[in-house]
């Protein structure tokens, strides 16, 4: 199997993203499909974006920032989302998760699925929950349980979980491995195992890295 690589240096946040998820390979934990996808993920950090630029350079997939806790919508939402489908990308979306408690998850996924609602969907949505401040172990796995569990049932799709490769070791449950994975992990020629999801769906494989069409450094 092949994988592209970008020029690492020092502008935005990477990802290889699995759309197919039919094919499961016998390695103790890869990628999910052999179908390969060269993705970037951005959000206003990234501010204006030439996306015919991104595309000629050979970017698939754009994971787009819809939102954040309850109440804020990522200002270049729109922007990125309409100019990414202009040039053909296949578009996905992440919410930033700031719950402290099951409820305000609950209210978090109502609100991601209302800030997306009637926009192309080509990738799976994404759950991205990684300031954890003093909650526990199950606390954690509780507010993402819920978070996930109410924008399945909201969307009708199955969403994936972002995630780091520590805390999919050491935080999330292995209850929650009905949910796909997108993992982060650098410096590695591939994802570490983490004992519960037998596969990934996505490998975030460099936070350091640029693409023709974007200058904003993240």
């Amino acid at each position: 199997m092949k994988y592209k690589h970008i020029i690492k240096s020092t502008a935005l946040v990477f990802l290889i993203f699995f759309i197919s998820f039919s094919y499961v390979p016998s390695l103790a934990f890869g990628p999910s499909s052999n179908q390969i996808y060269q993705g970037i993920d951005v959000s206003n950090w990234q501010r204006n974006i030439n996306f015919t630029a991104v595309k000629n350079y050979g970017v698939d997939v754009v994971y787009i920032k819809s939102s954040e806790g309850r109440n804020f919508i990522d200002p270049y939402l729109e922007t990125n989302y309409q100019k990414a489908k202009a040039n053909g990308l296949k578009i996905g979306f992440y919410h930033y998760v700031t719950a402290r408690t099951v409820v305000q998850a609950r209210e978090q996924a109502l609100f991601f699925a209302k800030v997306i609602s009637g926009k192309q969907v080509d990738c799976r949505l994404a759950m991205d929950f990684e300031n954890f401040g003093n909650l526990s172990v199950t606390e954690i796995n509780n507010i993402s349980k819920a978070f996930l569990e109410t924008l399945e049932n909201t969307t009708n799709s199955t969403p994936v979980i972002y995630s780091n490769a520590y805390s999919a070791r050491a935080i999330f449950s292995a209850q929650l491995t009905k949910y796909p994975l997108w993992v982060a992990n650098y410096l590695v020629r591939n994802p570490s195992s983490n004992g519960k999801w037998a596969t990934w769906v996505g490998w975030q494989y460099t936070s350091t890295g640029t693409v023709n069409g974007i200058s904003r450094i993240c």
